[in-house]
């Protein structure tokens, strides 16, 4: 047993200090935190709390999964990260629009953490990549806070972070730091109202935390086809999701911005404005390029959305098309 419990701290000691060492911070706890945070999901989608579309689209696969068999922690590690700019080369100049964080190579992220992990953090262990309610997790273990705009704050990251979650075989130790939490709710958000004022749909409540998600303008981006109703014009400030709340909210630090590397040549962003299949495929760097800043598939949705902050640039009603 003795043996037992010194392996289990020494692999908690090598946890915390690859963190450390990467300037991440980390949570863990056992793989049941998972399903207490789907159930937390599912209460909120049976109590009418959850928009049904939202749900249907970016929820219900992450509430309901079920988890290895074999799993027997769970790690969720926080990471901070800027904002990118992505630029295009136009007839009248060159155009740069922001991917805020986490946009710029997501999934890869989770990927290269995951690889690290393996290697450098818990060795021997099998790290698997956390099927479950990312957010969520975190929160019932501690590692984050919820904002009033819904989004999830680290000490230090505020919500200019990237959560990534892991299921492995390790047993990690467990103590009073990293037992499971209540959701918690920023003390900051406590009369402050300045998310909400920044909102440009109108999306963040005054007297509920959860937003009204299917109609923030993130929500809205992400997906393809024309602009619902409830988008203006001037909401649009970035080539996917939006920085309004989070740029308002006295809980962030100053926003980091750094140079994505890509430049979209005047023949690529032609075709990404002309927003057709047919142009998008003849020219092959776009699918280069996209991939790269880790949106592979994503002509049409950042055509569409760089048609939109294009035409607010010079005072034009967007072009509400597919």
């Amino acid at each position: 047993m003795r043996e037992l419990g010194n392996r289990t701290d020494g692999m908690t000691a090598a946890l915390r200090r690859w963190a450390h060492d990467r300037g991440y911070r980390v949570a863990w706890g056992s793989a049941k935190v998972v399903l207490q945070a789907q159930l937390d999901i599912r209460e909120r989608h049976s109590s009418q709390q959850l928009d049904q579309v939202l749900y249907d689209a970016e929820l219900a696969a992450v509430a309901e999964t079920e988890q290895p068999a074999d799993a027997v922690s769970v790690v969720v590690v926080a990471m901070p990260r800027p904002a990118h700019r992505v630029a295009f080369e136009l007839a009248d100049g060159r155009f740069e629009a922001l991917l805020p964080p986490t946009y710029f190579r997501y999934r890869p992220k989770f990927e290269e953490v995951r690889q690290d992990l393996a290697c450098n953090g818990l060795p021997g262990s099998r790290i698997e990549h956390l099927t479950g309610p990312l957010k969520a997790t975190a929160a019932r273990l501690g590692l984050v806070r919820y904002g009033r705009n819904n989004l999830t704050y680290s000490p230090g990251f505020g919500s200019y972070q990237q959560l990534c979650g892991y299921f492995t075989d390790a047993e990690l130790a467990v103590s009073n730091g990293t037992r499971q939490h209540e959701p918690s709710l920023l003390p900051e958000c406590d009369g402050c109202d300045r998310c909400r004022a920044a909102c440009p749909t109108n999306s963040i409540s005054e007297n509920q935390v959860l937003i009204h998600a299917e109609h923030c303008l993130t929500f809205a981006n992400e997906n393809p086809g024309t602009w619902p109703d409830w988008v203006p014009a001037r909401a649009h400030s970035c080539l996917l999701g939006c920085l309004a709340c989070q740029r308002s909210c006295p809980a962030n630090p100053k926003l980091q911005v750094v140079d994505s590397g890509v430049t979209f040549s005047r023949e690529e962003s032609d075709a990404l404005l002309n927003g057709r299949r047919t142009s998008l495929s003849e020219v092959n760097g776009i699918k280069n390029k996209l991939a790269w800043i880790g949106q592979p598939f994503a002509e049409l949705l950042i055509g569409r959305n760089l048609r939109a902050l294009v035409d607010k640039r010079v005072n034009r009603t967007y072009r509400n098309r597919d």
